[in-house]
């Protein structure tokens, strides 16, 4: 049998991609990471493909096209995007999936949490969500979801949370190499340190977290460390330090930061919704309950003064949180648990042919029918000819000079913000 070829893509979603690509190639498995655009958090994927280019040059977005399907026998997709959707402007969304099907690769897409959560139901469950007055294009969001139902062998979710918007998709625990974050850890100290470290702010209920936390450090009860643009190296070493880890309290959910800051001796304190809890139970295990400590906006404050008076306390849970990220996130399980997607028996496609989302598809022909009758409306009464071209049309119909200048332009936000 022929080694497995693997293709994570188009972006390496909170490192998760490059967890399970390592792990696999542990395995035997030729996996690779491939980034669209340049990676965010310090992330090093196997190979990056610039993203002015691919926007630019269409002969570059076909060559990535090729080297994919000619390299690779497992397409696995992450946050509702195809290969090339989002880099072909003629083509709706997710048209790169019913081709990929078609040329006998497996096909999955993975769903990690903005991308299909749904503001109406979010809200109605999460009293704080961060989705409240969201405006998001449900239909479309609807839509990916059924196109990537009827054309991939699969559908994964990275958190319990999830299922609550895509049912029938197959729950594959965020995932991280338990043994690398491992830190040695002393006595409890007498104040502890508390770190929150958001990718943004207002998805964690960062503003909740430090209006519970400051009045905490001023009093001398904790050391309150808010972080932000810190690459994987540094989060790393100032999780070593952290004795608690806040993790998003508008979700209703726990992101990697939770598993990482368990892994790392930290204890982890998160808002999950007792339905989420429930699905992440595994009654077999050492650690039967994930051990993340509730909180929410309301209750944070005394959450963690409470803990930063029971070193006993303290102590129980570390030891949990390490048991608990080993037995159910070690990138070791998770990969067995693709590998094993990956290699199952096929299924058909059988379900009715979807919508397509409408952001790129009935919606760009309306665009273009409105775009028409505001070009005919600029006809005098005698059809005189339409205004020439502008400066920015001549640019963007020639590819090379539109990569040129936007890389000129690239480099000189880049040269200002060194100024600043």
């Amino acid at each position: 049998m022929s080694k497995l070829r693997v293709l994570y893509a188009p972006r390496d979603i909170a490192g998760q991609p490059s967890e399970w690509a390592k792990a696999l190639r542990a395995q035997g498995v030729d996996a690779q990471v491939w980034s669209f655009g340049e990676p965010a958090f310090g992330l090093r994927p196997d190979r990056e493909w610039e993203q002015d280019r691919l926007l630019a040059d269409p002969m570059y977005r076909w060559q990535a096209l090729d080297e994919a399907v000619r390299g690779f026998d497992v397409f696995h997709l992450q946050y509702g995007r195809g290969l090339l959707d989002s880099k072909e402007p003629v083509l709706p969304e997710l048209w790169d999936l019913p081709l990929l099907r078609s040329l006998g690769k497996r096909v999955y897409m993975h769903w990690h949490g903005s991308d299909v959560r749904l503001p109406s139901v979010h809200a109605d469950r999460e009293p704080d969500s961060y989705l409240a007055g969201a405006t998001v294009d449900e239909d479309a969001v609807r839509a990916r979801v059924s196109v990537a139902r009827r054309f991939c062998d699969a559908m994964f979710v990275s958190t319990a949370g999830l299922p609550d918007y895509v049912p029938d998709a197959e729950l594959v625990p965020l995932a991280l190499d338990v043994a690398a974050w491992r830190t040695a850890r002393g006595a409890e100290p007498a104040v502890p340190v508390v770190v929150h470290m958001p990718s943004r702010r207002a998805t964690k209920g960062s503003d909740q977290v430090d209006a519970a936390l400051r009045p905490l450090h001023e009093e001398g009860v904790i050391v309150y460390r808010p972080l932000s643009g810190l690459t994987r190296d540094q989060v790393k070493a100032e999780f070593a330090q952290a004795d608690l880890v806040v993790d998003s309290l508008t979700i209703g959910d726990h992101g990697v930061v939770s598993c990482e800051a368990m892994a790392s001796g930290a204890i982890a304190i998160a808002h999950i919704h007792d339905r989420v809890r429930a699905r992440e139970a595994m009654p077999d295990a050492a650690v039967s309950q994930v051990p993340i400590v509730e909180a929410t906006g309301a209750t944070l404050a005394e959450v963690v003064r409470k803990l930063a008076g029971d070193p006993t306390e303290r102590t129980r849970l570390r030891a949990e949180g390490l048991t608990w990220v080993t037995q159910r996130h070690d990138s070791k399980v998770v990969a067995a648990q693709l590998l094993a997607a990956y290699t199952r028996e096929r299924g058909r496609v059988v379900s009715a042919y979807p919508e397509w989302p409408e952001s790129t598809g009935k919606k760009r022909v309306r665009e273009l029918e409105a775009e028409i009758e505001r070009l005919r409306a600029q006809l005098g009464p005698n059809g005189e000819p339409l205004p020439g071209l502008t400066r920015r049309d001549r640019i963007e119909a020639r590819p090379g000079l539109h990569l040129a200048v936007r890389k000129a332009d690239r480099a000189y936000r880049g040269l200002r913000k060194k100024l600043k």
